[in-house]
């Protein structure tokens, strides 16, 4: 009794539901923070797709040659406001992974009890991919943040139909997150038609029609301004996509192939409970929808790979759902939810310090562990500094990966970097935005090249040439051609216009 008033004591099983609460919040801040500040002392370099988001990033638009525009945006505010860094590129990584399990936490929560909702919000953490995710930045660090957050408003929206009430609020959040996915990938659609399969099967993800009308409104219009800018640029993500998902001839190894890289994506043990909590999908009206949240990628994907190629991490909307599936099994057996924490745990410690200390460390082929993130800056920075020796101009390269490391480590040159002019749809975001123009760009021009490559310009003069060491191009040679006569690459068809 407290001032004459009596407080109720608290029951055994609410302490163990505030104790399971608190203690999942605190390992997720726990583990953010951890991620930060290794990351800090990060010694390896951007990935190609990194440094290419990163350019996309300094200039506003709302769309890009391989993905909408997010991507863009953030990695572009993050070396705005903190630097140009690596850190600064892989900091929301971190942040965004950390956001997400609270939102599984939050949703978890109004469905099962504590101890199961945590389970959940640090299965997520822990699995394989979001301990590479929250390493560097890719586009599947925000979709899945939007698709926690759009999990997280449908459930309250279902709430609120069933008692007769509208949610406005909870309807604009619904559509905000929906836009906000597909503003990071477009395979938010996937998550998209399972929202809408999972609304169907089951009334706890079955919103008010009006809500559900005015959270299109808002996602439509969100996303408005990159489908303009998508027909503007004749649809040429689309063409991306519809290039990397080429039919290459119909297979049942590859979907099998793709199932079986799951176990290594979001975990073996995770794996396993998943599938096997999805067994009893008819059991309760919850296990029906997050199934249909669950599949809704999966199958679009094992579609794809019965008739061209996939990649693992295609389907990784799923791992949302999964997770909280996955936690009222693993509720069950105690053991395997230690063993899957403990592996994920394992491998969320190790992968940052391999980032710090474990740069040399020897993978397949004699090249470095962790190859893909090494050896990008010497080959900027030799060619950067014969072009700034001899007062070039331009600096012309063909691959991808080179423009995007010019671009990363040349901010400040004042150089201008360009792509060799395609011959036909571009193959990349430079050759589709900076292709070279002899007649306006700054001369003289540089083109840096692949030794043993013949050149596109028979007189052009080698200047300097370069071995790199083991990393990301590991193995190649690479020469700077002065080109005289720069005109000699124009397009063929444009050359003599």
């Amino acid at each position: 009794m407290q001032n004459g008033i009596a407080i109720p004591a608290r029951s055994a099983a609410e302490a163990e539901q505030d104790a399971a609460w608190w203690t999942a919040l605190a390992a997720i801040g726990a583990l953010t923070l951890y991620r930060v500040i290794l990351a800090l002392f990060d010694q390896t370099d951007l990935s190609t797709d990194e440094a290419q988001y990163w350019f996309w990033g300094q200039s506003f638009s709302f769309g890009a040659y391989s993905k909408p525009p997010l991507i863009g945006w953030i990695s572009g505010f993050g070396t705005w406001l903190l630097g140009q860094s690596v850190w600064a590129m892989r900091l929301p990584a971190a942040l965004f992974h950390g956001a997400t399990a609270v939102l599984i936490l939050l949703f978890a929560a109004r469905i099962a009890p504590a101890p199961v909702a945590a389970l959940a919000a640090l299965s997520y953490l822990t699995t394989p991919a979001v301990a590479l995710g929250s390493a560097l930045m890719t586009t599947d660090t925000p979709l899945l943040f939007a698709a926690a957050l759009a999990l997280l408003a449908q459930e309250r929206l279902a709430t609120a139909r069933q008692a007769g009430q509208g949610a406005t609020g909870w309807a604009l959040l619904f559509g905000f997150a929906l836009g906000l996915g597909l503003l990071a990938k477009h395979a938010m659609l996937f998550w998209l038609a399972g929202s809408v399969m999972a609304g169907a099967i089951s009334p706890r993800l079955r919103p008010r029609a009006g809500d559900a009308a005015l959270a299109a409104t808002v996602m439509l219009a969100m996303i408005l301004p990159h489908l303009l800018w998508l027909a503007r640029h004749d649809f040429i993500t689309l063409h991306h996509v519809q290039d990397i998902t080429r039919e290459t001839g119909l297979s049942l190894l590859r979907p099998l192939s793709f199932l079986l890289q799951q176990a290594g994506v979001i975990g073996p043990v995770l794996f396993m409970a998943v599938l096997l909590a999805a067994r009893d999908w008819r059991r309760t009206a919850w296990a029906a929808a997050l199934t249909a949240l669950m599949l809704a990628p999966l199958l679009v994907v094992l579609a794809q790979g019965v008739k061209g190629p996939v990649l693992a991490n295609w389907a990784i909307l799923y791992l949302v759902p999964a997770s909280v599936l996955a936690a009222f099994w693993l509720a069950r057996h105690r053991r395997l939810a230690q063993l899957s924490h403990g592996i994920g745990l394992a491998l969320s410690l190790a992968l940052p310090l391999v980032k710090v200390f474990g740069t040399d460390l020897p993978g397949p082929g004699g090249q470095p562990l962790l190859a893909r993130y090494l050896g990008h800056g010497p080959v900027a920075h030799w060619a950067i500094d014969t072009a700034q020796d001899v007062g070039a101009g331009s600096l012309i390269a063909r691959d991808r990966s080179l423009l995007a490391d010019l671009s990363w480590f040349g901010a400040e040159s004042h150089l201008a970097f360009r792509a060799l002019p395609p011959q036909g749809r571009p193959a990349h975001h430079w050759e589709a935005t900076a292709p070279f123009a002899p007649a306006t760009d700054p001369l003289p021009a540089l083109l840096l090249w692949s030794e043993g490559m013949s050149p596109p310009c028979p007189d052009a003069v080698e200047i300097s040439r370069f071995e790199a060491p083991p990393g990301a191009y590991g193995g190649r040679s690479f020469v700077m051609l002065r080109l005289d006569r720069p005109e000699c690459l124009a397009p063929k068809e444009t050359a003599h216009d």
